[in-house]
């Protein structure tokens, strides 16, 4: 894959591009991850496609980048679509990319051909009590508390049901201070709850979660939004939270099948 970046106020945003296909699909990684959560996807995808992985601001090789939110993330996806000269793109979002994946959809829909969510939620305020925010406030503080060595080992020991995404999880882990992961946490919590229109989006999305889904109310969400917004949502066996991860061969199967479904509907309607 070829490497190059973006650069906002100082801060580079670092992505890599492969494969050559007419349609393009853009994979948002979660929270304290980076592009490499995308690896057992890459050389299935560019098969077909063209492709982008990015390091999220404040991320990966895309740091420091003090002036991480989620509304800049959005942004600088939406300025690498620019440099690529992608029209519109298929975003595959796991957790945090997810939300960020919605953003982009809100404020760019002309950019946004489908979204897949891995794992995520939705990003209108309807879905969430008031104890949902409460405790969305106030896990990153609760996080400072607990012993390094012990938080980073239960975060890779909850979001994969695999010892190869155990592994991945934890070694991407030991690149972020304990401090470091609780700002990236309290920046993609406060982002969410900065939305407050509960309007819906007008792109194809599918919902995803793995059938080991352990983090936060994830399948409870899921099912909610699926449920009150008519969307299409599949559970991925023997997966957990980065079931993209723990079960590559059936999300990619089923994620490609969705990507064909939309790319035919687009070009019948045309």
């Amino acid at each position: 894959m070829t490497e190059k970046y973006t650069e906002r106020n100082g801060q580079k945003t670092h992505y890599w591009t492969s494969g050559s296909g007419k349609a393009c699909v853009l994979f948002i990684h979660g929270a304290t991850a980076d592009h490499l959560l995308f690896k057992e996807q890459f050389h299935f995808f560019d098969e077909f496609f063209k492709i982008i992985a990015v390091d999220v601001p404040a991320h990966g090789k895309s740091r420091p980048y003090p002036d991480f939110n989620l509304k800049v993330a959005a942004n600088e996806i939406k300025k690498i679509l620019d440099v690529e000269k992608i029209e519109k793109a298929h975003l595959i979002g796991q957790s945090m990319g997810g939300y960020i994946a919605q953003i982009i959809a809100k404020f760019y829909p002309n950019r946004v051909r489908s979204i897949i969510s891995i794992g995520s939620s939705p990003i209108q305020p309807k879905y969430y009590s008031r104890l949902d925010n409460w405790l969305l406030k106030i896990t990153p503080t609760i996080l400072k508390a607990y012993p390094y060595q012990w938080l980073i080992k239960s975060i890779s020991s909850q979001v994969s049901s695999t010892e190869k995404g155990k592994r991945y999880m934890l070694d991407t882990l030991k690149g972020y201070s304990k401090y470091e992961i609780a700002a990236i946490m309290k920046e993609v919590y406060v982002g969410v709850q900065e939305y407050r229109e509960n309007n819906t989006l007008s792109v194809p999305i599918l919902l995803t979660y793995g059938a080991n889904e352990r983090t936060g109310k994830v399948p409870d969400y899921n099912d909610k939004w699926a449920e009150n917004e008519n969307l299409p949502l599949e559970i991925i066996p023997n997966a957990a939270h980065n079931a993209n991860m723990d079960n590559p061969d059936y999300f990619n199967r089923l994620s490609k099948e969705f990507i064909d479904k939309t790319e035919n509907t687009a070009h019948s309607n045309v």
